[in-house]
């Protein structure tokens, strides 16, 4: 599958903006496709609705590939039933459009919210830590949810078109410019546990959504992304113990220090991803 013209939906977004340069630097024609417009855009950007199916038809035709990024992004500005459908409903769009115009290649945001803690109106405690793809997302939430059953519509669409490579990245929390400063001064306080403290820097988020992208195998896949530790300065075992005390079966050999709760491993092994960034904004050592 020769991959040389992609579409980035919500390329005016937080992530969007960063994967459009992403593309861009590695050769690639990008168009934008947001609900809101971006007058620095560097690409050729149209003002589009996800949820309007000829409008999706219109904008994915003449790409080889899609990287689904238009989104609300948390259940916490609009109605459910306003997150819920706009999600659903614009990835469901997405897909048909590829699908019926014979377009292999589709990554979309997921979230870790899809596992069902981020935002629970009743608590969960996961079967294991660290987490990884096998532990089932049991969403409460709108959002939640329609993450959840987007990870369910990509199963759909493989098995109409087994043809297709689909990859769902479980994005935790995004850290872009100047969210380190704000950080340093919480790195003792733990906070809200919704993203199991873990994070990832945009340009993270960028690099893999390519990586994905350039990922052909045919079938759906869904990754957790995020960094290697937590954004916290303290015990991530202790943690656990403190605000998951329902979850008995531990990994501690793998949970120590600040060690992230969450198993990024298989988007290492399938996509060869590797966080670059810390959460400072500072670049690994070696990276």
């Amino acid at each position: 599958m020769a991959i040389k013209k992609v579409l980035v939906t919500g390329s005016n977004g937080g992530i969007g903006k960063v994967i459009v340069r992403e593309l861009l630097e590695h050769g690639y024609q990008v168009t934008g496709a947001d609900i809101v417009p971006w007058r620095e855009a560097p690409v050729r950007t149209y003002i589009t609705n996800f949820e309007d199916l000829g409008q999706t038809y219109g904008l994915v035709q003449n790409h080889d590939a899609v990287i689904h990024m238009a989104a609300i992004p948390s259940p916490s500005v609009h109605a459910p039933e306003v997150v819920f459908r706009t999600n659903v409903m614009s990835t469901f769009n997405v897909f048909e459009a590829a699908t019926v115009l014979g377009i292999q290649k589709v990554v979309t945001a997921s979230s870790l919210s899809a596992l069902g803690t981020a935002y629970h109106f009743n608590h969960i405690d996961p079967a294991y830590f660290p987490i990884d793809e096998s532990v089932p997302n049991v969403s409460q939430d709108a959002y939640g949810l329609s993450k959840m059953i987007g990870e369910e519509l990509a199963d759909g669409f493989i098995r109409r078109t087994p043809t297709m490579s689909i990859s769902s990245l479980r994005f935790t929390a995004v850290f872009t410019e100047g969210t380190g400063e704000h950080i340093k001064q919480q790195r003792k306080n733990p906070g809200s546990p919704n993203a199991f403290w873990t994070y990832i820097d945009v340009r993270d988020a960028a690099l893999v959504s390519r990586l994905a992208m350039e990922y052909t195998t045919p079938g759906h896949e869904a990754y957790y992304i995020t960094a290697p530790e937590t954004h916290l300065d303290l015990p991530t075992l202790d943690l656990i113990k403190q605000y998951y005390p329902g979850t008995k079966q531990l990994d501690e050999a793998r949970l120590q220090g600040s060690a992230s709760p969450v198993d990024c491993s298989k988007a290492e092994r399938q996509l060869g991803f590797t966080p670059r960034y810390l959460w400072d904004g500072s670049l690994r050592p070696g990276a």
